[in-house]
């Protein structure tokens, strides 16, 4: 069997699942319309005929397998088994669940919210079930030795070789490596004649970079061959950043990227801080009205305070911020120098003399913030996002490792708001920190931070 099999068995179950969708959400009309009511008597006028859910099951079956895919459950290779991870099943039925929910709202329709409410557990079930079928039935394949994909493994390492021996054996999509060809050494005609002899389907090169020019021949002859080429990226010695191929005016470019984007969490993460943002605004218009008051009364200028901070890749804009400190507060930044208590290019201090009395108290309650809910509503700015420092803290940095936290946007609270702020006394465990949320970051990821923020917003923990 060649490759090309391996590639329609996820056209198969993309098709499958759509169908199963669809199947959940037939399952959940009639869950709630012959089940629940002998469990709770409950009024069924509202339920409306099984017509009006038909465009809800033919969409959710068209869309199932786009979230699904988006998820990475159609990844050809994949070896999530058992021990796989149960969360993107769950992400998938929610988003397909909020899809419904948004038609129904959108074109003021009334069928039965607790069918939609059914559909979720219900198609988690489903595709639990499905997913362990599949494993078992790549298991029963693989252990009868038919094998999906005939595999020539070019390297130049007994170490590389060993590990894809031993990673590729248990591949459930039953890959079977017919030879390891010792790359750099061995000419490419030879090389051509092993891939005739073993009728390979995929070639995998894992070489260092000395053998890259022989590398590029090989592929070549791979091209010619009509032979499907994987080429490893450890060479350049990587470890957060993934490979990525894009095409650029024509040319392929192999992208390295550390950070998330492009994915529907990313848009979903901007549309909620643009929205979000614009809401609290007009809410909490009263409390800045307030607040600029208060600040003008007790000491002489400005109620905003404007300072340039480095945003995303260090690119500079205005923050907003209420003024907690007195007007000559960055003229006497050098005398107190001495009393810094941040180790790094940070500037902290405890008891700041600059700080003016409704200055302690906007501290203390983070409440000095809020203006940057206008940076968040411009796009300079998120909700949740490593705090963007001024300008020339940025330049003192020294290590790129630092400078990493400038890949994604700023925000107005980040693991280091929920950690102790200021009692992180230390550059680099705030640096860990945003690089913690940099690496792991999702919208569960942000909500979490967002909860956790309330509490230590009230408590004031580590608030200067």
């Amino acid at each position: 069997m060649n490759l090309g099999d391996v590639r329609q068995i996820r056209v198969w179950l993309q098709l499958l699942d759509g169908l199963l969708a669809a199947a959940a959400m037939t399952g959940a009309y009639f869950l709630r319309v012959h089940v629940l009511p002998e469990i709770f008597p409950l009024e069924s006028r509202e339920i409306g005929e099984f017509s009006i859910y038909i465009p809800y099951i033919v969409l959710i079956g068209v869309l199932a397998p786009v979230v699904l895919g988006r998820r990475g459950l159609y990844r050809s290779f994949s070896n999530r088994g058992r021990k796989g991870n149960w969360i993107p099943l769950v992400e998938a039925g929610l988003v397909l669940f909020l899809v419904g929910i948004s038609v129904i709202f959108f074109f003021k329709q009334t069928p039965s919210r607790l069918v939609f409410i059914f559909f979720v557990p219900l198609f988690f079930l489903i595709l639990l079930a499905r997913e362990e079928l599949l494993y078992r039935f790549q298991n029963l394949r693989r252990h009868a030795d038919r094998y999906t994909v005939r595999l020539l493994l070019a390297s130049d390492s007994q170490d590389h070789s060993e590990r894809w021996l031993n990673l590729l054996s248990d591949c459930p999509a039953g890959i079977r490596i017919t030879r390891t060809f010792p790359a750099g050494t061995g000419s490419v005609d030879d090389f051509t004649q092993a891939l005739h002899d073993d009728s390979a389907g995929i070639v995998l090169f894992d070489v260092t970079s000395r053998h890259m020019d022989w590398t590029a021949q090989a592929i070549k002859a791979c091209e010619e061959e009509g032979v499907e080429a994987w080429l490893s990226t450890d060479f350049v010695g990587t470890r957060l950043a993934r490979a990525r191929f894009e095409e650029i005016m024509d040319r392929n470019l192999l992208v390295f990227r550390s950070t998330r984007a492009g994915t529907w969490q990313s848009l979903a993460k901007i549309l909620f801080d643009r929205i979000a943002s614009a809401l609290l605004l007009l809410f909490l218009a009263p409390v800045l009205l307030a607040i600029w008051i208060a600040i003008r009364l007790e000491s002489p200028g400005p109620a905003l305070f404007r300072q340039r901070r480095s945003g995303r890749h260090g690119d500079p804009f205005v923050m907003y911020k209420f003024r907690t400190m007195h007007t000559d507060a960055e003229m006497r930044k050098d005398e107190l120098a001495a009393l810094n208590e941040m180790q790094g290019p940070v500037f902290k201090i405890k008891k700041d003399p600059r700080v003016t009395r409704v200055g302690a108290f906007l501290r203390t309650t983070s409440l000095d913030e809020l203006p940057q809910l206008v940076n968040v509503l411009l796009g300079q700015m998120s909700l949740v996002g490593p705090r963007p420092l001024p300008t020339y803290e940025t330049l003192a940095m020294t290590a790129n490792a630092q400078r990493r936290r400038l890949s994604v946007t700023p925000g107005m609270t980040c693991l280091w708001q929920i950690s102790g702020r200021s009692e992180v006394t230390d550059f680099s465990d705030w640096v860990r920190l945003d690089l913690e949320y940099i690496d792991q970051w999702s919208l569960w990821l942000d909500f979490q931070i967002l909860l956790r923020t309330i509490p230590a917003v009230l408590f004031g923990r580590g608030a200067r």
